[in-house]
């Protein structure tokens, strides 16, 4: 719900400083909310590293704690695994805060069915999750620190440009929401699958096309022979910044398609216990199922 907030805020901002900027100059306008808005951004895009962390370990926290119970009670685990065994390794109990505990297996499948890996010690501290996502932390990072202070206050313009890297944020309440809908096991229902449809058009159109449209427009406000020309006109360290805005921008829009092409083309998958035809075929009937006898 945060994270769908702050989207909703920093659409709007883009939106109002676009119609504000881009109809004097698309390259040298400025807009006194884009700055103002800076300061907000980068203390969330800090903010939410540490919540992302926090709720990282409690999902592993709940996840062992259910594997325990599955255990206590004798039937298959939720991911698969038999007694509450994951690889072969029985999780212990006694729990603690940092969403592990000592002696638990070295891997765990979170809610998501990604592979998480639990630390030998048994302890996940921030510094491990950090280091195993550098994606997001990058992304964050460089968002909160250069894409929004050093971009939208010390420079001080350029503004239209910069207000539709705000806008990409309107893909993010669907994001929030398919989340939500998946904790609330609505993964089945019209809603999901009619907001995952959205949160792939929304996402295609304000993240990923966004860039070749900005900067389409960019090389007709200098008058470059053509985009690409004006790409290349472009700094060093301001083409690095693109490059860390734009690619993983694709790199989740092609990880949104795979999981939609899951829910439209399931596969089929073969029940456990099946038997294959040809081994019905060579089993002898008994008698009394010939007879009608039970």
């Amino acid at each position: 719900i945060v994270s769908a907030i702050q989207a909703s805020f920093s659409f709007l901002v883009g939106l109002i400083v676009c119609k504000s900027t881009c109809t004097k100059s698309f390259v040298y306008a400025s807009h006194f909310l884009m700055e103002a808005y800076g300061w907000f951004g980068t203390a969330y895009f800090m903010y939410d590293i540490w919540s992302m962390y926090k709720v990282h370990t409690q999902k592993i926290a709940d996840k062992l704690h259910l594997l325990r119970i599955t255990k206590g009670q004798g039937t298959p685990a939720s991911n698969g695994h038999a007694n509450g065994k994951v690889n072969g390794q029985s999780p212990t109990s006694g729990g603690n805060n940092n969403g592990s505990t000592p002696g638990t297996p070295h891997e765990i499948c979170d809610y998501d069915g990604a592979c998480v890996q639990i630390p030998k010690d048994g302890r996940w501290d921030f510094l491990k999750y950090v280091v195993t996502h550098p994606v997001m932390m990058i992304h964050h990072v460089f968002i909160g620190t250069f894409g929004l202070l050093v971009v939208t206050y010390i420079r001080g313009g350029g503004h239209c440009i910069y207000s539709y890297m705000f806008m990409m944020e309107f893909s993010t309440p669907f994001v929030s929401l398919r989340s939500i809908l998946s904790t609330m096991r609505l993964k089945d229902s019209r809603v999901y699958i009619a907001n995952g449809l959205l949160m792939l058009a929304t996402f295609f159109v304000c993240r990923v096309c966004m860039w070749p449209y900005v900067m389409w427009r960019y090389s007709l406000a200098i008058e470059a022979a053509s985009m690409w020309a004006a790409m290349c006109g472009l700094p060093r360290g301001c083409l690095v910044s693109i490059a860390i805005l734009f690619l993983p921008q694709l790199y989740w829009f092609y990880l949104m398609v795979l999981g939609a092409l899951k829910v439209f083309l399931p596969q089929k998958r073969k029940p456990p216990n099946a038997v294959l035809p040809a081994t019905i075929a060579a089993t002898p009937i008994p008698t009394a199922l010939v007879n009608g006898k039970n």
